[in-house]
């Protein structure tokens, strides 16, 4: 069981620095240092909450391939760090994908997940 809990702390580690954060700097709104557990979460629902409004800015001819794209990459998240991290990926990308992505944006959101998913994608394939 520890070497389990380990290579999926590993994972974990790999996730944080996939979602673009530093360990050793992450901070809650009042200024508290998080663990690296919720450091994880915190990047996991970042992530999904850009690939929602990322849905919105995608051509409706696109949306299919991209919607598959987010649920492989869920399935790649319940099979490195669990089911709970990935519902909480998959539950902020509902929530993104509720919220009006104004257009002058979208070719800023669809470059974060663009950075995000290629970063996940690269440490996945690692892990």
């Amino acid at each position: 069981m520890k070497k389990l809990l380990g290579k999926s702390l590993g994972a974990g580690a790999l996730a944080v620095a996939a979602m673009g954060l530093s360990p050793a700097v992450a901070q809650d709104d009042a200024g508290e240092t998080l663990s690296q557990e919720e450091q994880v979460d915190n990047g996991l629902k970042n992530f999904g909450y850009i690939a929602g409004l990322s849905r919105g800015c995608v051509a409706e001819s696109q949306q299919v391939a991209f919607e598959r794209d987010v649920l492989d990459m869920n399935a790649s998240i319940a099979r490195l760090l669990g089911v709970d991290r990935a519902f909480l990926f998959s539950s902020a990308f509902g929530y993104g994908t509720s919220v009006a992505v104004e257009t002058e944006n979208c070719a800023e959101v669809l470059k974060q997940y663009e950075r995000r998913a290629a970063k996940f994608r690269g440490a996945a394939q690692e892990g």
